[in-house]
């Protein structure tokens, strides 16, 4: 809008226009110029009310208008940077949303005026910080921290729960897990997948698990074998990390799998042994993982994992038998980067 043009037109009429605008039109406008807010700024702080305020503060922290935002933080408005609708459960918070589209000046004037870093939203229970893991926004996550944003709380539903280290050892982001341990995380801390080791054998992230062992993660803990405990799966339900290193076919449920999700298995599952699975196991051993306990668990449940191979039950164990055989003889090609004190 041309600054000659508006200059122009009479104050009343100007008025008239903003009567015919919604709260958020009317603030759009109150920006256009200095002429228009010294005009409109009256009837723009006349409409609103906490309620409204909330409203906006939420769009606001979500369009990355740090201005409107710093407005209504500050008198004679100020919006509490935690308020949100009381008629909805679990609601988004301004922090919320400022964390999602990582506006990171948004977040630091929210957390400034004393938004609780801690609230969460939604079904998953998210926190900020889960939202700025999930982001992989490393910046957002340090701001975060810094206003004492809890670490180690857990998100998700529908039984996966995890929290951010347990999802950065999923993803292999080597730099948030560094940042996260250097920051406090507790490394032993427990999600659907065990530890974050666990997660880390689970989705096969190689790299984090060589770190996390180097960092004294606990070999001997157990992971839950299924992603969703829906029904009744079949057993075992919880297995040792070479057992999952592995990647041996779930045995079947009495409904067979069905080739969706059969297809959706094939990636992580059957035998014989890739070079990530042999690295994996050889990894796990050299750090005081059991052979034992894994070949306890599959001779408890030999048949039934035999017949989802599709192998005898001595042609199994002739398999898994050379499956130890290879990761054993690599477990001296892992050793050499292990540090001394941990041989």
């Amino acid at each position: 809008m041309s600054q000659t043009y508006v200059a122009e037109l009479p104050a009343e009429l100007i008025l008239v226009i903003s009567s015919l605008l919604s709260t958020s039109s009317l603030n759009a406008l109150c920006q256009a110029c200095r002429r228009l807010s010294q005009i409109l700024q009256p009837e723009l702080d006349y409409r609103i009310t906490p309620e409204v305020g909330q409203e906006l503060l939420l769009s606001a922290s979500s369009s990355s208008n740090s201005t409107l935002v710093h407005k209504l933080l500050s008198p004679p408005h100020s919006i509490h940077p935690s308020a949100t609708n009381p008629s909805q459960w679990n609601p988004k918070a301004p922090l919320h949303a400022a964390v999602q589209t990582r506006n990171i000046e948004i977040a630091q004037l929210l957390l400034d005026a004393g938004a609780d870093p801690a609230l969460t939203w939604g079904y998953d229970d998210y926190q900020p910080f889960h939202l700025a893991a999930q982001n992989k926004d490393l910046e957002m996550m340090k701001l975060l921290l810094k206003y004492r944003a809890p670490i180690d709380e857990r998100f998700g539903d529908e039984g996966i729960l995890q929290n951010a280290l347990h999802y950065a050892c999923s993803q292999g982001h080597m730099e948030m897990i560094r940042l996260l341990l250097e920051r406090g995380a507790f490394i032993e801390c427990t999600g659907h997948f065990g530890t974050p080791l666990g997660f880390a054998v689970h989705w096969r992230q190689l790299e984090a698990v060589k770190f996390l062992l180097e960092r004294g993660a606990n070999v001997t803990r157990t992971a839950s074998l299924y992603i969703i405990h829906d029904g009744a799966p079949p057993k075992p339900h919880s297995v040792d990390l070479i057992y999952l290193a592995m990647g041996l076919r779930r045995p079947r449920a009495a409904r067979e799998w069905t080739p969706k999700r059969l297809s959706m298995l094939k990636k992580w599952e059957g035998l014989p042994l890739d070079d990530g699975k042999r690295e994996l196991m050889a990894l796990l051993m050299a750090y005081g993982a059991s052979k034992d306990v894994t070949m306890g668990t599959i001779l408890q449940y030999l048949t039934p994992l035999a017949k989802s191979a599709s192998l005898s039950e001595e042609e199994f164990l002739r398999v898994i038998d050379g499956m130890f055989k290879e990761a054993e003889d690599m477990i001296s090609d892992v050793v050499v980067n292990r540090p001394w004190w941990k041989c």
